[in-house]
């Protein structure tokens, strides 16, 4: 006789699961918990579309869904977000037999959803979609390529439209048809093209589950903005590595720049609650500042620079390490994959964060940077912060300048000495000078000293700051009053907020 409290179990049949042997590659360890998903039954992927009204966008992204995903096996998860505009009958009607439909009767925010349902879910990778994203041909099985080529990846992106941190791509497509059209020729896949990053903007996402087990999804202190930041940051703090697919495109229906579908107070609102969020979380890294400095006018030069086929790179003071990526992929497009990065930082906080991307990482006063590095080292060297914003810059030009091999390149920036700001001074404005510039070495003293160090081919770019078009009238007005034969060349060399110099070692 059963008891009155007798409930029937729930049965998980273990009967025919195989447990892996234990591994010292903690890797493989990672991907063998996951062996429940060999079984024959289990999709490939589990797609996850959420919906939140904008039907219109809806019934296009699952088109071009079931179209353009022929070559990947998948079961479809339609969530409908509380939507009010007719979205749950849409997706019944969506014509693929392994869909499941699931309904929250309120929007509650856009990451709620998934807390509910990703146990449910069978696939071996977990793919999110929200409605105003339109996939393209070859897009799944592109990036499925490169998660599968390493086990350290964690987490891939496409390029898209409308979307920042250097990840967009405008293909000039004129109407949907044309989209696809073009987007189908660019999507061919080319690990060449796959870029490793610090971070990531989430326009879609792709997920191994042995990735969310280990990281966890989403971290609630945050409102929602920076979300992702901090999930990006805590995939590399796992050791995984996030990668950009230059070589597949998907379109991003989405005017952020003009905050589409969002309210300007709440936004900034949420921009300034995440970002604080972030650094409290990391102690004091910030998510924008510390992340996304790519350097790009600085790192250009290596475009066109004599490299070897085999660099060994320091980096100096670059803060959580975003050049010492950029460096490895600006190699990278040149066919040039054997890069081993070195880094060096003056501030503690972002030692753990360059260890994620960097082979060896020191952590020292810069006046003892020459006692961790032998000279004629390194085939590149460079130096995040402007040398002239250092309390000893030519001794510290002399220390970076030796540990280039022969022919070995040096990029560094100088600090504008002589920008708007001390124009503006010396006609008696008072304008706030630079906190950061604690020592007045100017361009022109600075390239004497590597013309007395022996440099050969010294080439100076300059970096303009970020001035308003209604600024740089005021500064013209100014200039004008000052000197009449001022003209735009006067102007530019006064926005140039630093100098970017490349010095190959004699």
């Amino acid at each position: 006789m059963k008891s009155d409290y007798y409930k029937e179990p729930i049965v998980i049949n273990t009967d025919a699961l195989i447990p892996p042997s234990p591994s010292d590659d903690m890797w493989k360890n990672r991907k063998r918990a996951y062996y429940m998903y060999d079984a024959p039954d289990v999709p490939t992927c589990s797609i996850v579309v959420t919906g939140y009204n904008r039907l219109h966008k809806t019934k296009y992204c699952v088109e071009c869904i079931l179209k353009y995903t022929r070559d990947v096996d998948y079961e479809l998860i339609l969530v409908d977000n509380g939507s009010d505009d007719g979205t749950l009958d849409f997706f019944q009607s969506v014509p693929y037999e392994n869909k499941t439909i699931i309904r929250m009767t309120q929007n509650k925010g856009a990451t709620l959803p998934f807390k509910y349902y990703i146990n449910i879910l069978k696939g071996k990778y977990i793919v999110n979609i929200s409605n105003d994203i339109y996939v393209t041909q070859n897009w799944l099985s592109n990036l499925l390529k490169c998660y599968q080529s390493d086990p350290k990846i964690g987490f891939v992106e496409p390029v898209s439209s409308n979307v920042s941190n250097l990840q967009e791509v405008d293909l000039g497509f004129s109407d949907f048809d044309d989209m696809q059209k073009k987007a189908a020729a660019f999507n061919q896949s080319d690990p060449a093209k796959w870029e490793e990053r610090l971070r990531l903007i989430s326009v879609i996402n792709v997920f191994l589950r042995d990735v969310l087990d280990n990281v966890g999804i989403n971290d609630a202190a945050y409102f929602y903005d920076f979300i992702e930041d901090d999930l990006c940051a805590r995939i590399r703090r796992m050791g995984y590595k996030l990668v950009l697919c230059r070589d597949t495109w998907i379109c991003h229906d989405h005017d952020f720049r003009n905050l589409e579908d969002k309210d300007p107070v709440a936004f900034q609102a949420s921009l300034e609650h995440g970002r604080a969020v972030y650094r409290k979380k990391y102690y004091g890294i910030d998510p924008w500042d510390d992340i996304n400095n790519f350097e790009l006018t600085l790192l250009a030069q290596l475009d066109t620079a004599k490299i070897p086929r085999a660099v060994k790179a320091l980096t100096v003071d670059v803060r959580c390490g975003a050049p010492a990526l950029e460096i490895r992929n600006r190699l990278k497009r040149r066919g040039i994959t054997d890069v081993a990065s070195y880094a060096f930082t003056t501030a503690a906080k972002y030692y753990l964060d360059l260890q994620t991307v960097c082979s060896e990482v020191q952590c020292d006063r810069i006046d003892f940077i020459q006692q961790h590095y032998a000279n004629g080292t390194f085939d590149l060297v460079v130096l995040g912060e402007p040398v002239n914003t250092y309390p000893l810059p030519v001794r510290l030009l002399q220390n970076l300048y030796d540990f280039l091999k022969p022919g070995g390149l040096l990029l560094f920036k100088v600090r504008n000495t002589d920008d708007y700001r001390a124009f503006l001074r010396s006609i008696g404005m008072e304008v706030a000078s630079d906190p950061d510039l604690p020592a007045s070495t100017p361009l022109n003293e600075v390239l004497a000293c590597l013309k007395l160090f022996g440099a050969v081919d010294c080439t100076v770019a300059g970096e303009l700051e970020s001035i308003s078009v209604a600024d740089q009238e005021f500064l013209m007005n100014k200039l004008k009053a000052a000197n009449p034969n001022a003209d735009q060349a006067t102007l530019n060399r006064l926005c140039i907020k630093d100098y970017c110099i490349k010095v190959i070692r004699k």
